[in-house]
C-alpha cells in the first residue's frame, strides 16, 4: 500500500526559505551611528534654532496700549503676509516672533506713544518633521521646536510589523542629501527607560520605522505574488456575477 504523503510537507521548503530570509534580513539591517549630530550634552529642552514664521502659520498679537490689534489672530498668507487693523498688510515670513514683535511695536508708535506688541505663534503649520514606515499614522507632523524622538514615536504608534530596535532618524542637508543619521532602539527607551538617544529633532528630520524581519519576508513574497493576483481575480470573476441563491438550472446551459 502506497504511503500517504502529508500535505504540510510541501510547505516545508517554503517555511525554510522564510526562516532563512528572515535571519538574513535581520542580520543585514543597517545601523547608523551619527549620534553626536543629534544628541547634545546637556540635553536641550528645545532646538537651538529660532522658529521662523511662515505660511500657513497663525500668529496671535497682544498689546496693552494698541487696542486695534490686541487679541488679533491672523493666518500667514501664501505670500508671507498678514493683514492687521491699523497697521495694514505686513510681510512676516522668515521672522522670529521676537523680531516681529519689535517690528510691530515700532510701526505702532506712529499712532501710540510707548506702544508695546507681543507676537506668539498660535498654530505651528509651516515647519514639518516626517514619519514613514510601519506606523499607524505616517506622514508630516507639525514641528514646534521641542519635538523629541520618543514624543514623536508615541504619536505615530509603531505597528506590530515594525522593528522597534532599528528605527532610523535622518537629517537631510538643505540641498536634499542625507547629512546625518542614527539608529535607535525604541525598546530600550520604553522598557528600560534609557533615553540617551531621545534627541530633540530639527525641522525636516525624517523618522523611518522599518518592518521587522518576518514582515520584510512577507512583503517580499507579496511583491513576488503580485503579478499572479490579477490572473486569479480573472479566473474567479465569472462566479462573482452569479447569485448563489438562484436555483440550479436557472441559467441556460451551453447545450441550449
Amino acid at each position: 500500500m502506497a504511503a500517504t504523503r502529508h500535505p504540510f510537507r510541501r510547505l516545508a521548503p517554503l517555511a525554510t526559505l522564510v526562516a532563512v530570509a528572515a535571519a538574513w534580513l535581520g542580520g543585514c539591517a543597517p545601523t547608523y551611528t551619527d549620534y553626536a549630530a543629534f544628541v547634545k550634552e546637556p540635553r536641550p529642552e528645545v532646538t537651538s534654532t529660532d522658529y521662523r514664521i511662515g505660511p500657513p502659520d497663525a500668529i496671535t498679537i497682544q498689546s496693552k496700549r494698541v487696542r486695534e490689534i490686541n487679541g488679533q489672530t491672523a493666518t500667514v498668507a501664501p505670500d508671507g503676509t498678514v493683514m492687521l487693523p491699523l497697521l495694514g498688510r505686513i510681510h512676516v515670513a522668515g521672522k522670529s516672533p521676537e523680531e516681529l514683535s519689535e517690528q510691530l511695536s515700532y510701526m505702532a508708535r506712529d499712532y501710540y506713544e510707548d506702544a508695546d506688541v507681543t507676537v506668539s505663534v498660535a498654530r505651528f503649520a509651516s515647519k514639518k518633521i516626517f514619519i514613514f514606515g510601519e506606523v499607524a499614522a505616517p506622514g508630516p507632523y507639525p514641528y514646534f521646536g521641542a519635538n523629541t524622538v520618543l514624543e514623536t514615536m508615541s504619536r505615530a504608534q509603531p505597528t506590530r510589523l515594525a522593528d522597534p530596535e532599528k528605527i532610523q532618524v535622518l537629517r537631510p542637508s538643505p540641498d536634499g542629501d542625507v547629512r546625518k543619521r542614527m539608529t535607535i532602539n525604541l525598546n530600550d527607551m520604553v522598557k528600560k527607560g534609557d533615553t540617551t538617544l531621545d534627541a530633540v529633532l530639527e525641522e525636516g528630520d525624517i523618522l523611518y520605522i522599518p518592518p521587522n524581519p518576518l514582515a520584510s519576508v512577507g512583503l517580499a513574497f507579496q511583491q513576488v505574488l503580485l503579478p499572479i493576483q490579477p490572473i486569479a481575480q480573472t479566473i474567479r470573476a465569472p462566479s462573482d456575477i452569479y447569485d448563489d441563491t438562484v436555483a440550479p438550472g436557472a441559467y441556460p446551459s451551453e447545450d441550449n
